[in-house]
Formats: structure tokens, C-alpha cells, sequence
């Protein structure tokens, strides 16, 4: 030991190796224990985010029953008010319903005890599926006037009743003596149905069968001995692999506050609506829970799975570490040796000049040896390499301002092309929403002509033919809005060529949009030009410009009125479109003529009504502003040249 110390007193070599030796291993600890912590970080985000995606996919498809649900419940509202709730054909609603959508349990139309005066306890109709064992594709339908029991007191009609508005309710178990009754535990979607002068009067409940919904959350098995849960607002079971806690037991029952307090915290998180995922022990096993609220109700899915399955790619890092981190340090030892050995005489002989490069004084000249030997010959080589080095270290500094100068620029551009990206994105969600939904209007109400158009009245017939023709001329308007922009976007020069009268387009715009809306607002025409007034412009462009503004202060406007004031101001005419709407927020005004832009993204529309009227109306010589100064509502000014 003696020796061995000496040998290293007197070793430049090797003292300079374990020097090298211990930077090398510290700095490579560092880095691969920064790697080992950075790589689990990542492993873990990659697991959690799977899962997430697994239980994101399965509230999709649970939410497809219910939005299925949903949809039959409120396509049926408008039949039952059309009929002014005759008995027999809310019975035969409710048939249609259930027989109509495999994915619905059950339907009942339930009214107020006091609605039919020669009922005495009320009346309710219900159809409930029965599945047929033999032949599952064949279930079979009953429907029935209900039996008299107390199902005012039940929770699917005091909540509609209560909330006055459609709501879904937690399961339960629908079974009641001597009724025509579901034999499983049903969810129930309630629209409370109200009268011309808004009194209420009734309850349209459709049941989703709670068997139908564990089962296609219970399908989906993305690791070994995970399985899925669904809480409701008050934490109870409804949906669980253990059946004997199913609406009997919350997620608190038989939970010690002081032993269990992730699973309490667990609880509140998922009976708050929140959305993340937390570590639990469950039977003394560490899971990990992902949990998320379910849209449009107040329940709660979770995806429960053992913590060593989901994180085994996370624990089979450390298995791999090992192994690298002793073959590793056996290189840097080896290679360390032979290295310094190699490099130690020549550097020894240097050691002025790399004092100088190692205190980082690259620009103090070195001197030129005149040897001739290897040391001068190492010593000139140096002097060449400061230099090298000098002007490397200005290129890169040159470089790296070049490079961030490009990466600013790349942001900015990368930044546009996601917002574009992002516009055209909600651009087609928007448009596929508007227009499916008339196309489901007329779709279902060609239905109803071709199975029921015996036993309608004809003026039945007629509603549901003007229904169609508004529906229809809705999807008219905007595949012609749609063209518009095509015509935009090709950059081509509009005509103006036509003579067009001022008063008469004016009530063309009116005609056109009155027909493309549901509700009653009172229209205004205040024409202030002689009828013999003309214009040379393209008379269907303006005509398209004035309708859409017309349409959007009729969208907005809910009462009041709307007004369509024509005047001629010098040399042009002013057509002002005014109402008595919702108006527009001051914080909007300057971006509403943008393309893709809505005040409000849940409101209907599109985004290009406004900028295609703005840039039509500029390709027509003229110019279209909003008014600042008038506050009541909203008012569109579109002037255009007399000649």
C-alpha cells in the first residue's frame, strides 16, 4: 500500500488519471442519473397518458348511448305538443321510441295528476323492452297505460319537475308491485314537458338500461386485472366488478378517514367533476385511478389499474440500468488510462501555453518555437490551434446569433400555421354540425311522412312540408355562402354591370332571410329613396350581402325588431341593417370581418358571413363598417356608389 502511494506521488501520469477519472465518473453519474430520472418522468407521462386515452375512448362510446338517447327523447317533443297529447298516440310515441333505438330500455310519458279530468290519479303512458333469450336481435316491446302507483314521488319526475329543465339521473331500480316494470337498474334522461302558456305538465323519461351500459364499459380490458367504475353524484356505485356495491354502497362507505385518506380524496375529486389521476391503495395494493367526469351529467368514470401493469415499462428501467452503469464505468476507467498515458509527455512539456488555453485566453498570441523536434513541432501545432480555435469560437457565436434569429422566425411561422390549422379545424366541426343538423331535421320528418302520412292531418302535413322547406333552404343559403368564398379565396373580379333597384333588393333581402329563421321577430323596411332609385352593381352578390346581414341580426335578435333602412347620401346609397340584439362586445369589434371568427364559439354559424360580406362588398367598389356609436344593439352601414 506503501509502494502503491509513492508510485502515485511520483506518477504525473497516474495522478492525473485519477483525476480525470473522478470528473469523468461524477460527471457521468450526474448525467445518467439525470437521464434515469428524466427517462422514468417520461416512461410514467407515456403510461399515464395511454390510460388517459383508454378511459377518454371509453366515456366517448358511453356518451354515444347517451347522446343517442338524448336525441330520440327530444325529436319526439315536438310530436307530442303536435298532438296536443292525446293518449293514444303518446303511447305510441313511447313505442316508437323504444322500438326505434336498441340502445333505450324504456320510455314513459307521464302528466300532472290534474292534466286529464277524467283521471283521477293521472296518466302515464310506457313501453319497456324485454330481451328475448333465444333471440337477442329480436326483443320484443310492451306498451301499456301504467297501473296506478305513487310515480310522482319517483326521482325521475321530481327532478325534471325540480330542475325544469332535461337532466339525466342517477340508476335505480325501477321495479314497482303489480306495474308493467323493467327487471334491470336503469338510467333515466327527463325532459319536463310544459303547455303554449309554459305550465308545467309532464315528464318524457327514456331509460338506458344499466346492464347495456356496464357492458360496454366492462369490454374494454387495456391491462391485466384493471377494470372500470362509474360513480354518481353522490359517490354511489352503479357501475363496479363487484356487483354487491352496485347502488348500495358509496366509494366513503366502510372507508376510514384517518387509514384511507387517498381514497377519500379520491372520492371528492370524483364527486367534484374533477379530471387527473391519483395513487390509492385498494386491499392493500398500490393502483393507480385515472378518473374524469362524464359530459352533460353529474357522474364520474374512473380506470382502475394495479400500479406494477401500468408502470412495468417504468420499473423495467431499473433492471436495465445496472448492467449499463457497470460496463460503463469499466470503459471510462480502461479508456481513461491508455488516453493520459498516450497524451501526458507532450502536454507536460506544453503546460505554459495550456494554462493559457485552459484559463480560456484564446486571443493572447503564443510564442513560436523554432524547434524542430516533436515538442517544437507540438508547440507550433498549439499556436495554430488558438488561432483555429479563435476564429471557431467567433464563427459559432456568429452562428448561434443566425440560429436563434431562424428559430424566432420558425416559432412565429410554426405559431400561424397551428392557429390556421386550429381555424380550419373548427371551421369543418362547424360546418358538419350546421349542416347534419337540417339534414337530420329533414331526414327524420321524411321518415314521419313515409311510416305515419295516413294518419296525419293535412295540416300536419303542411307544418311538417314548411318545416322541410325552411330546413331546406337553410342548407341552400350555405352551400351559396360556401361558393362565395370560393369565389373569394380564386381572387376573381365581380361584376357590377346590373341595374339594380335599391327598395326592390331591400325586400328581396327581407323575403329571403324571414325564411331562413324559426322564430317571430319583427322585420322593418324604412326606405328614404324614391322607387325609381337604381345602381349599377352585381345584383346577386348585394342581394347575398344584405340577406346574410338580415340573417344575422334575426339570429341574434330574440326581441325587439329588426330594421333595413335604405337613404342616399351624395353620391351614395346607404343600406343600414339595425336591431335590437345581443349586440357585439367591444373587445370583438375589430375582429368580427376576420375569416373563422364567431363572438361566441358555441353559437351556430360558420365564421365567414361577415368577412365574405366584407370582401364582396369591397370587390363592389364599396365599403361596409360596423357602427360604434349605436349601442342597443348591433348596425351594419353598407354603402355602394349611385353611378
Amino acid at each position: 500500500m506503501i509502494e502503491m502511494r509513492k508510485h502515485i506521488r511520483k506518477s504525473l501520469s497516474m495522478k492525473l488519471c485519477l483525476d480525470i477519472l473522478f470528473i469523468v465518473i461524477l460527471v457521468f453519474s450526474l448525467s445518467l442519473g439525470f437521464l434515469y430520472w428524466q427517462s422514468r418522468h417520461i416512461i410514467h407521462e407515456e403510461a399515464i397518458d395511454e390510460a388517459s386515452h383508454v378511459l377518454d375512448n371509453t366515456a366517448l362510446r358511453v356518451k354515444g348511448y347517451m347522446v343517442e338517447v338524448e336525441t330520440a327523447t327530444r325529436n319526439i317533443l315536438w310530436l307530442v305538443n303536435l298532438h296536443n297529447h292525446d293518449k293514444d298516440s303518446l303511447l305510441k310515441y313511447t313505442h316508437r321510441i323504444v322500438a326505434n333505438h336498441p340502445n333505450t330500455n324504456g320510455c314513459s310519458i307521464t302528466m300532472e295528476p290534474d292534466f286529464y279530468p277524467d283521471d283521477a290519479y293521472g296518466f302515464s303512458a310506457y313501453s319497456v323492452r324485454f330481451e328475448e333469450f333465444s333471440s337477442p336481435e329480436k326483443d320484443s316491446v310492451s306498451t301499456v297505460r301504467e297501473a296506478e302507483y305513487d310515480y310522482y314521488n319517483k326521482v325521475w319526475y321530481k327532478t325534471a319537475r325540480q330542475k325544469k329543465t332535461a337532466c339525466w339521473v342517477d340508476p335505480f331500480d325501477d321495479y314497482n308491485a303489480g306495474t308493467l316494470s323493467s327487471p334491470e337498474m336503469i338510467a333515466s334522461y327527463c325532459v319536463p314537458l310544459y303547455d303554449q302558456q309554459g305550465k308545467f305538465i309532464g315528464v318524457i323519461s327514456t331509460d338506458l338500461s344499466l346492464k347495456r351500459l356496464t357492458e360496454t364499459i366492462t369490454n374494454e380490458d387495456p391491462y391485466e386485472h384493471s377494470y372500470f367504475m362509474m360513480l354518481g353524484a353522490d359517490g354511489h356505485y352503479f357501475v363496479h366488478p363487484d356487483t354487491t356495491k352496485l347502488l348500495k354502497q358509496t366509494i366513503f362507505t366502510n372507508t376510514d378517514p384517518r387509514e384511507h385518506t387517498d381514497i377519500v380524496a379520491l372520492g371528492y375529486e370524483m364527486t367534484n367533476g374533477r379530471t387527473g389521476h391519483m395513487e390509492v391503495k385498494i386491499d392493500g395494493n398500490s393502483h393507480i385511478v385515472l378518473y374524469r367526469p362524464l359530459e352533460g351529467t353529474e357522474w364520474s368514470m374512473a380506470l382502475v389499474c394495479p400500479s406494477n401493469e401500468l408502470l412495468r415499462g417504468y420499473n423495467s428501467l431499473n433492471y436495465i440500468l445496472l448492467p449499463l452503469l457497470v460496463i460503463g464505468f469499466l470503459l471510462l476507467v480502461m479508456g481513461c488510462r491508455r488516453i493520459v498515458k498516450h497524451f501526458i509527455q507532450p502536454l507536460g512539456l506544453l503546460a505554459s501555453e495550456l494554462r493559457q488555453i485552459g484559463h480560456g485566453n484564446y486571443e493572447t498570441p503564443l510564442p513560436i518555437s523554432q524547434r524542430t523536434d516533436l515538442i517544437g513541432l507540438l508547440q507550433n501545432s498549439f499556436c495554430q490551434m488558438r488561432r483555429s480555435i479563435s476564429q471557431h469560437i467567433r464563427d459559432v457565436e456568429q452562428k448561434k446569433q443566425e440560429t436563434e434569429q431562424r428559430t424566432i422566425e420558425l416559432e412565429h411561422v410554426t405559431q400561424l400555421a397551428r392557429q390556421a390549422s386550429e381555424q380550419k379545424t373548427q371551421f369543418m366541426q362547424d360546418m358538419s354540425h350546421q349542416i347534419r343538423t337540417p339534414l337530420n331535421i329533414v331526414h327524420g320528418f321524411s321518415q314521419v311522412l313515409r311510416d305515419d302520412s295516413n294518419t296525419m292531418t293535412d295540416e300536419e302535413k303542411q307544418q311538417i312540408v314548411e318545416t322541410m322547406y325552411v330546413q331546406t333552404n337553410a342548407l341552400d343559403y350555405m352551400v351559396s355562402k360556401l361558393l362565395t368564398a370560393s369565389l373569394i379565396e380564386s381572387h376573381q373580379v365581380i361584376s357590377t354591370n346590373d341595374t339594380v333597384n335599391c327598395n326592390e333588393v331591400a325586400r328581396k333581402a327581407l323575403d329571403n332571410a324571414g325564411s331562413l329563421i324559426t322564430h317571430t321577430v319583427e322585420m322593418h323596411l324604412d326606405c328614404h329613396v324614391a322607387d325609381e332609385l337604381t345602381i349599377k352593381t352585381n345584383s346577386h352578390h348585394l342581394l347575398i350581402v344584405l340577406t346574410e346581414l338580415l340573417f344575422n341580426a334575426l339570429h341574434f335578435t330574440h326581441e325587439g325588431r329588426v330594421t333595413l333602412r335604405v337613404e342616399a347620401i351624395g353620391d351614395d346609397v346607404l343600406f343600414t341593417v339595425e336591431d335590437t340584439g345581443i349586440g357585439i362586445p367591444a373587445d370583438k369589434a375589430d375582429f368580427i370581418f376576420d375569416k373563422f371568427t364567431k363572438i361566441d364559439m358555441f353559437t351556430e354559424g360558420l365564421g365567414l358571413g361577415l368577412f365574405l360580406c366584407q370582401r364582396v362588398v369591397q370587390l363592389m367598389d364599396g365599403r361596409l363598417i360596423l357602427d360604434p356609436q349605436y349601442t342597443t344593439g348591433s348596425r351594419f352601414i353598407l354603402s355602394l356608389p349611385i353611378h
